[in-house]
């Protein structure tokens, strides 16, 4: 794969979970690492949130994971949940993460918009994500921006992301009138 092969967005499969799982393990280390169970938990409660950039003979280059969440609070990495929370009131990215040779493609920009107008026309109005330190600018330039004062359950969550990781929110536009 290469940034001049072309890639189609479109909502995730389970099939594609192997291609996620090689996606992921290219992009990050281990301790980040989530298993094709996490996946597939996450496609179960929530598809309609869940991207990849689907390029020539059908090889995953990127990939986006988010789904309706409670604001404030993000959740524990590769932990399954039997439902999502009562309540949701902000759509969580979970993740969002592009093969090193999909890079420059803008595969994460194009996800990341899908994405985000699919939570919009379920109408949320807000956004979060834990930000790797080395993502910030990304998340900068799409409009997230750091949580101001943090509190202290949120930085004993943060921890467990790694050193570095911020919590961002930014508001989206709602086309739609209900959430979860």
């Amino acid at each position: 794969m290469t940034p001049e092969f072309s890639y189609r967005i479109r909502p995730m499969r389970p099939s594609d979970v192997a291609g996620v799982l090689e996606v992921q393990a290219q992009a990050y280390t281990g301790i980040l690492l989530e298993d094709a169970a996490f996946f597939l938990n996450r496609l179960v409660l929530a598809s309609d949130h869940c991207w990849v950039a689907e390029g020539d003979a059908a090889r995953i280059g990127a990939y986006l994971i988010a789904y309706p969440w409670v604001e404030g609070l993000p959740p524990t990495l590769n932990v399954a949940l039997p439902s999502l929370p009562q309540g949701c009131t902000s759509w969580f990215l979970h993740d969002c993460a592009v093969h090193p040779t999909a890079q420059g493609a803008g595969l994460g920009g194009q996800l990341l918009r899908a994405a985000a107008a699919q939570a919009g026309m379920h109408g949320f109005a807000h956004a979060s994500l834990v930000s790797l330190e080395s993502a910030v600018p990304f998340w900068l330039r799409h409009g997230y921006a750091p949580a101001a004062d943090p509190s202290p359950d949120l930085t004993a969550k943060l921890a467990g992301y790694g050193a570095g990781a911020r919590y961002m929110t930014r508001a989206l536009d709602r086309t739609a009138t209900t959430a979860c």
